[in-house]
């Protein structure tokens, strides 16, 4: 009797061992990564996780990245990059992973959509007001002759349903963001930087409406709404998945900018700054750690010979 009541209860403890395995879980069996010789413009990261896999791009000019989602059978590529030469290794890394798949550009800015001509077989989506910004502008339509599919609400691309919104009038005029419930995953464009100066040419604090504010109170919103999520993949310098921290950083850093460019915060050496160079270099000086980003691109002449630079003062 003692030995039936023994193997009863190694019967039960197995059954439960194989219950704890949860075999009804996928796991997708992704293989090997496509080498990351392919791309000789940048680095390339990679994160596994059960059902989906993501390979982050970092340009090596600047931190420009770009992202692509993978699951079982589809891609969807976050971005494309400022240059065509970067989009065509972008193109050839995607090749060998061999599967269908469509773009997602977060905002109407050059880097963000430069690589667009090696994609014009695929579908490209964005927020629907950035999707009419980007039809709208000869630079963009130059390279890519398809309209953007605009996307407000939810989305299926590729085998995810994504959630689309904006925030208006921060570091650009339309700041497209999405994300994905299931994997717990969002996109804020450049409406979030990693340790990476911030591009604030569009800042234009005499004209009434001030941006930072605007930045700031989506970066609020953002850090509430997204605080528990797994990963946050932004539009310069690779990922994190400490959420809120990145968030706080951004905020600490435009809060920064913003008193130094209104006066109410005096430069290391002494007295307030009054030209764009003071201003960048006062920055460098506060964030020595962070890659140089946008930041420079406030300059004079930054764009083109006699370009008048950021209009701050």
């Amino acid at each position: 009797m003692g030995l039936a009541l023994l193997a009863m209860a190694l019967f039960t403890a197995c059954d439960k061992d194989d219950e704890d395995k949860s075999p009804g879980v996928e796991i997708v069996d992704f293989g090997a990564s496509p080498s990351a010789s392919i791309i000789t413009t940048g680095e390339v990261s990679v994160i596994t996780e059960n059902t989906a896999r993501f390979h982050t791009f970092n340009f090596d000019v600047a931190p420009y990245t770009v992202t692509i989602v993978e699951t079982k059978n589809k891609v969807v590529v976050v971005n494309l990059g400022p240059a065509p030469v970067f989009a065509a290794e972008l193109k050839t890394y995607i090749d060998e992973i061999n599967k269908p798949g469509a773009v997602i550009i977060t905002h109407n800015h050059g880097d963000h959509y430069g690589g667009a001509g090696s994609f014009t077989d695929w579908d490209i989506y964005a927020e629907t007001t950035v999707a009419n910004q980007l039809n709208g502008t000869e630079d963009f339509t130059n390279v890519y002759p398809n309209n953007v599919i605009g996307v407000s609400g939810n989305q299926i691309i590729g085998e995810l349903e994504f959630s689309f919104n904006k925030v208006s009038n921060a570091e650009t005029g339309e700041n497209g963001y999405f994300f994905n419930e299931e994997h717990k995953i969002v996109f804020p464009g450049d409406l979030v930087y990693n340790l990476t100066h911030i591009y604030l040419r569009e800042y234009t604090p005499n004209d009434g409406e001030d941006e930072i504010d605007n930045w700031i109170a989506g970066l609020n919103l953002l850090k509430t709404e997204f605080s528990t999520y797994n990963h946050l993949f932004v539009g310069h310098n690779g990922s994190r998945s400490d959420v809120t921290v990145v968030i706080e950083e951004n905020i600490d850093y435009l809060m920064n900018a913003q008193a130094i460019l209104k006066g109410n915060q005096q430069l290391t050496n002494g007295g307030s700054a009054t030209t764009q160079q003071e201003v960048v270099d006062e920055l460098l000086l506060l964030y020595p750690n962070y890659k140089v980003g946008g930041l420079m691109l406030s300059l004079p002449d930054a764009f083109f010979p006699g370009d008048p630079g950021a209009d701050w003062f």
